[in-house]
């Protein structure tokens, strides 16, 4: 880790600076050799760039009125991951653009989406919406972390994006809420929170439904049945991520919840250790820093 990083780290936030050089060698069909499984995490990957600049404006939007000295050293950690995520998204997106996907169509539809939640939505909602995200990658990347059979069919160079992105994201994923609740405290936060999960949770399902049916008719994969089959169960049946999300909900709507109340299973700490023993620097990945999961 760089000096720069370093001074970054806060409190279990740790900002890895990683580049890892997309390129078409990659297989198209990444995961499993499934368009359907592949679709998925390719959909998410086209949500971030914008998505993670989102949740860093509706943070630093209260940036300035944080005085806990741990909390704003966790924020600036915070927006350091996401703004890295954005910028390795965005060349992971720009690989599947050069494959023929009309990537640019998509992302006009949710830079519009911003702009207008940036315009018309108050701070408080910005923030709110954000938890809620923050909520779902946290739980995903739970499970990613704890059930090896998640990513277990992807290519390793995949596997390293997802896992090192799934690593961060629980990591920071009570800093936007520690900032709502800061800023928004008692009965009126909680309702507005409540609300804005609603909102979110029938998003989050729509769009992890809608954008990989969208990908998969572009290429023209969209009537595989065996595909679609293997898919269900691989998404609601074992490991069932998307089973996982959903029972992970109801959880949010205790007016006692907070992030770092969900136990860290082990096998998370396992995988932050095994990828702190491989003491990269910031250098470019080209092999699998996980060879051995």
């Amino acid at each position: 880790m760089t000096t720069s990083q370093s001074a970054l780290a806060a409190d279990g936030i740790e900002p890895r600076n990683l580049h890892f050089g997309f390129n078409t060698s990659l297989p198209l069909y990444w995961h499993s050799d499934n368009p359907v499984i592949t679709s998925f995490y390719d959909a998410l990957s086209m949500t971030f760039p914008d998505g993670e600049q989102f949740f860093i404006d509706s943070v630093r939007n209260y940036a300035r009125r944080i005085d806990d000295p741990v909390l704003k050293r966790q924020v600036r950690a915070f927006t350091t991951q996401e703004a890295i995520h954005s910028r390795e998204h965005s060349a992971y997106n720009a690989l599947l653009a050069e494959r023929g996907l009309p990537v640019h169509k998509f992302e006009r539809i949710i830079k519009t989406v911003v702009r207008l939640a940036r315009k018309y939505l108050p701070f408080r909602t910005q923030l709110a919406a954000t938890t809620c995200y923050e909520h779902f990658t946290a739980l995903l990347a739970e499970h990613m972390l704890s059930d090896p059979r998640v990513i277990a069919g992807a290519h390793p160079f995949y596997r390293d994006v997802w896992r090192w992105h799934a690593m961060e994201e629980e990591e920071h994923k009570a800093v936007a809420f520690d900032v709502y609740k800061a800023m928004n405290p008692g009965f009126r936060g909680y309702i507005s929170r409540s609300i804005a999960m609603v909102i979110v949770a029938a998003d989050f399902f729509s769009m992890t439904t809608f954008l990989p049916m969208w990908i998969l008719w572009k290429r023209g994969e969209l009537f595989n049945i065996r595909a679609w089959g293997k898919s269900f169960w691989y998404q609601w049946i074992a490991p069932g991520f998307k089973r996982h999300l959903l029972m992970g909900i109801p959880a949010f709507f205790s007016p006692s919840f907070h992030p770092a109340k969900r136990k860290v299973k082990p096998e998370v700490l396992a995988w932050r250790n095994q990828y702190l023993a491989t003491q990269t620097r910031g250098a470019d990945m080209a092999g699998s820093i996980f060879a051995k999961g």
